[in-house]
C-alpha cells in the first residue's frame, strides 16, 4: 500500500546514456541502497543493479531504465521503501515515527496518561507528547530508562515514570 511506504530517496538529475539516476539519500542507513534492494520509483518496484557513491551523492542504475531518456522521466520524483523492507538496517527497540504517534500510553499502576500526539526531535533524544483529554499535556523523554515497553501490535506504550516527571505541563 503506497500509504506503507517511506521516501528514501530524490533523483536530482541522470548521469551518462545509460539511464543512471543522480540520487540525493534521505536515509539515515547507507545499506539500504545495496545491490538487489527494491525500491518502488514511478509506481513501479525496481531492483538496484549498481550503485555508486559520488561526491555529489549516490548512482543508481535500476532494473528497467537503460536510456538516460527514461532516466529523465524520473528527475525530482521520490524513491521509497517499505519500512521493514531493511529491518535488519535497525537497531532492536527502534521505531518509525509513524509507529510512536498514536500509541496510548500507561504509567507503571497502569493509569492511562493519554495518546502520543507529536515527537519532537531534540539533539539527545526525542521527546514525546501525550496528550489527553483531563488534563495539559505530558513530556516523556524517550529514553531506555523511562520506556519500559512499546507494544506496535497493540499500539501500547508503557513508561516508567521518575518523580516529577509525572507532573502535568
Amino acid at each position: 500500500m503506497e500509504n506503507d511506504l517511506i521516501t528514501v530517496g530524490i533523483v536530482r538529475g541522470v548521469r551518462g546514456l545509460k539511464g543512471q539516476l543522480r540520487v540525493e539519500s534521505l536515509s539515515d542507513y547507507p545499506d539500504r541502497f545495496q545491490r538487489g534492494q527494491v525500491l518502488k520509483l514511478g509506481g513501479l518496484e525496481r531492483t538496484i543493479l549498481r550503485v555508486f557513491d559520488e561526491p555529489k551523492g549516490l548512482i543508481l542504475e535500476l532494473e528497467g531504465i537503460d536510456t538516460r531518456e527514461e532516466a529523465e522521466k524520473f528527475r525530482g520524483c521520490e524513491l521509497k521503501s517499505t519500512p521493514y523492507q531493511s529491518a535488519h538496517l535497525f537497531p532492536e527497540g527502534s521505531y518509525f515515527h509513524h509507529e510512536i504517534i498514536g500509541m496510548k500510553v500507561r504509567d507503571q499502576n497502569d493509569d492511562d496518561l493519554g495518546m502520543i500526539s507529536e515527537i519532537i526531535e531534540t539533539g539527545a533524544n526525542d521527546v514525546y507528547v501525550v496528550t489527553n483529554s483531563l488534563d495539559k499535556d505530558i513530556l516523556i523523554p524517550a529514553i531506555s530508562s523511562v520506556i519500559c515497553e512499546v507494544r506496535v501490535d497493540v499500539n501500547t506504550m508503557r513508561v516508567n515514570l521518575p518523580p516529577g516527571l509525572n507532573t502535568r505541563i
